[in-house]
């Protein structure tokens, strides 16, 4: 008994599937990394924090997950299947040339090379149907229909690849008998011994003859190894072919993201994106052999050369700002920003910020002073921009429309700038006499809809493939890269409401029509804040030194410079023609989700997400109400200091019971980032607790902060929700903490109102 198992093991050991299993962790192990990501992502390991399982398991096409989105995710799956089937059929068979004594040698070893791709298979298919029924909320009809439309993408195209292979395997056999001549001397010819063993050659006892038919490997030593070399190789360059095809399908994709129908799942992209690596690196390593490497370095030498002498400039840009001319963009240095951001500048954008008050304050006739309203947002993706434009419209539908009547303020970081440049532009229309209703939650809905997926899908089309493509605006090309996707998308989610310049937004500010609105973002050289904004700020700047003891080389007193105001520093780079989107990215741009932007500064800078520096936008807010705390105490009956937030106040990151391995090696780097936002939080909170002691008994601070409902499941930080987490955000307004804010914020517009 012990010695028939022995042999069924032995057996099941040198069977091809196993041989090519355990091949594929002996040789070209990068190869496995591809699928080792797609795993990790589908089961919310890599990127889940950015929603990356949810491009798999909840792909959307036009704004719908329906039969058609999930097959074309089919279709990019079994363009990575055949990919990795290709570029493994090229790199392996010379080990394994029994494959050449059989019909269809490509099919039979695709047969045997399932394995990974088959448990891929199956693992999304089980893991979309948990996410689409716990996340969704879809019904199991509807599941059913997903899932179909997922498989009948994938058999698709393994049918069509074995139809285009079978048909190479007849056109190979007719080559060969025109090279060797005629039937017997063909016949004659193979059966020549080889001269020599192979080295590489793998023993396999049997192999996969169809999916329910093992035969036995077929000895090849009495083959002539020049034919058997023949067939391989003419597979080979089949093989090839269809490796430059998914080049060609991504660079058409590249030209026509443009148009709707063309922007595919980014799940998709990635996929197909993925199938190009896999399909080049095999045919790079198989064409080139001991060359690859050298080859390599050249092709980098000659990138980075290009690169550097700006003939390949993918660096992402500011919309709208001119970068052309090189001779008057302002220095960037410490004593080029304390010379520009003089006393005598502070003291006039003081005068022009008491003007816009002044003019605010005339929107409240009557000897009653109104309450001063400012709002503070953080940062947090989608997440916070839908928490941010729910506060705002249930706030307004319980003051009958007055919050943003008594705001004089908005800023804060990320996604939450996204939620109330949105409310704000909706404001402005209806002040305009468009029929908007501030509180219909057609507008939730719609800054909620996916961003993520034309992100990731130009990541992988435009970035990779085509980086060259530009686009126009006035005298100016900018690169299309995920940045432009992710403007473009926004603008299509918003009705293209937030398609405006900087400079639009100038008049009816100064008039105190709208409320001022700062976007924030971070300048990477130095840490200091980039503040946006179509009014002259430069109060904003620098802290308010009373009596300054700092000097400069001159021996005279300066001010330190914490901040640049984006509009009058870039004035001649046509600052107030920036895209108001652009601000947006600029203050939302996550590492690697969204691209740097650079600004046209001597040595140029970047700038990133406004969250590194001040996640809720407090600094900003608490500087403001410190440079105007006179007028506001002379002229208001308090200031109202709304901070809306998407994560909870004085929260507590627990401890894990066991530790990992990972986490032995990795925690400590990242302990720092995890708490990042309460050591911002603290330090902030020691800030405010001075600034109220200048507006005795009128100063109301409030925060309406996002708690799901069940801990384990907070809404992702990323530019996707799924439709439970929609829901979670919407029914957090409701619980005890936010609805005690709600009563509180009533209540003082109630006590003090001036409207009546």
């Amino acid at each position: 008994m012990l010695g028939k198992l022995k042999i069924i093991a032995l057996k099941t050991y040198y069977s091809f599937p196993v041989q090519l299993l355990l091949l594929h962790f002996r040789k070209y192990q990068v190869l496995l990394v591809f699928w080792a990501i797609l795993f990790s992502t589908i089961n919310g390991g890599f990127a889940k924090v950015f929603g990356g399982d949810a491009l798999f398991l909840n792909p959307e096409y036009l704004g719908r997950v329906n039969f058609y989105s999930t097959a074309i995710l089919g279709l990019a799956s079994g363009i990575f299947t055949m990919s990795w089937h290709i570029t493994t059929f090229i790199l392996h068979t010379q080990r394994f040339k029994f494959l050449a004594t059989t019909a269809q040698p490509f099919f039979r070893y695709c047969l045997n090379n399932s394995i990974i791709p088959l448990l891929f298979l199956i693992n999304l298919l089980f893991r979309g149907w948990a996410y689409q029924q716990d996340y969704q909320l879809s019904g199991v009809t509807e599941i059913l229909l997903l899932a179909e439309g997922y498989v009948c993408g994938y058999m698709l195209i393994i049918f069509f690849s074995f139809f285009y292979f079978f048909g190479a395997d007849r056109n190979i056999g007719r080559r060969l008998t025109r090279k060797f001549g005629t039937p017997r001397k063909f016949v004659k010819l193979i059966l020549k011994p080889t001269q020599e063993p192979d080295e590489n050659a793998l023993p396999v006892h049997s192999y996969l003859f169809t999916p329910w038919k093992v035969r036995r490997a077929r000895k090849v030593d009495h083959y002539d190894k020049f034919y058997l070399d023949s067939i391989l190789k003419q597979h080979h360059f089949a093989a090839i072919i269809t490796v430059g095809a998914a080049l060609v399908c991504l660079v058409i994709l590249s030209f026509l993201m443009d148009y709707n129908v063309f922007r595919i799942p980014a799940g998709a992209s990635v996929l197909i994106f993925f199938a190009f690596l896999i399909g080049i690196s095999g045919a790079y390593a198989y064409l080139l052999q001991s060359w690859a490497i050298p080859l390599f370095l050249v092709m980098l030498l000659a990138l980075n050369i290009m690169v550097q002498s700006n003939v390949v400039d993918n660096r992402n840009k500011a919309y709208g700002l001119e970068y052309k001319n090189k001779h008057h963009r302002p220095v960037y240095s410490p004593e080029a920003l304390q010379h520009f951001f003089t006393e005598a500048r502070r003291q006039a954008d003081v005068d022009s910020g008491l003007a816009i008050l002044e003019r605010w304050k005339q929107k409240f006739p009557g000897g009653r002073k109104p309450l001063l309203v400012v709002m503070n947002f953080s940062g947090g993706g989608s997440r916070s921009a839908l928490w941010s434009m729910n506060v705002l419209q249930r706030l307004d539908s319980v003051l009958g429309g007055r919050v943003m009547r008594h705001t004089v303020m908005m800023t804060g970081a990320s996604g939450g700038m996204m939620g109330a440049s949105y409310f704000r532009e909706l404001y402005y229309e209806q002040q305009l006499g468009m029929p908007i209703t501030l509180y219909d939650t057609t507008y939730t809905e719609r800054i909620s809809q996916d961003l993520l997926n034309p992100v990731f899908t130009s990541l992988a089309v435009n970035d990779f493939i085509t980086p060259f493509r530009r686009f126009k605006i006035g005298d100016n090309y900018y690169a299309r890269d995920r940045g432009y996707a992710f403007e473009r998308q926004l603008n299509h989610n918003t009705h293209n409401v937030l398609n405006r310049t900087l400079g639009e937004y100038y008049l009816p500010e100064s008039k105190g029509t709208i409320p001022m609105l700062v976007w924030n973002a971070t300048i990477n050289a130095d840490g200091r804040r980039l503040m946006i904004s179509p009014q002259n700020i430069s109060y904003l700047c620098a802290p308010e030194y009373l009596y300054p003891t700092r000097m400069d080389k001159t021996a005279h007193l300066v001010r330190d410079i914490d901040g640049v105001d984006f509009g009058q520093y870039f004035a001649r780079q046509h600052a107030m023609s920036l895209q108001v989107t652009s601000a947006i990215r600029m203050s939302a741009t996550f590492p690697y989700v969204l691209p740097n932007v650079y600004l046209p500064s001597d040595p140029i800078v970047d700038v990133m997400d406004a969250g590194i520096r001040d996640n809720f936008g407090q600094q900003t807010t608490l500087r403001y109400l410190f440079t105007f705390r006179k007028w506001i105490n002379e002229n208001t009956a308090g200031v109202v200091y709304l901070q809306i937030r998407d994560t909870r106040k004085n929260d507590i990151t627990r401890i894990k019971e066991s530790q990992s391995l990972s986490d032995v090696m990795f925690a400590p780097l990242f302990t720092m980032q995890s708490h990042w936002s309460a050591m911002q939080d603290f330090n902030q909170d020691a800030t405010l607790n001075y600034l109220e002691g200048y507006f005795p008994n009128k100063f109301h601070r409030i925060i309406f902060q996002y708690v799901p409902q069940q801990a384990n499941k907070t809404a992702a930080l990323s530019l996707h929700l799924n439709s439970r987490e929609k829901m979670d955000i919407g029914d957090a307004l409701d619980n005890p903490t936010n609805m005690t804010a709600l009563r509180y914020v009533e209540q003082l517009f109630n006590n003090i109102n001036p409207d009546k």
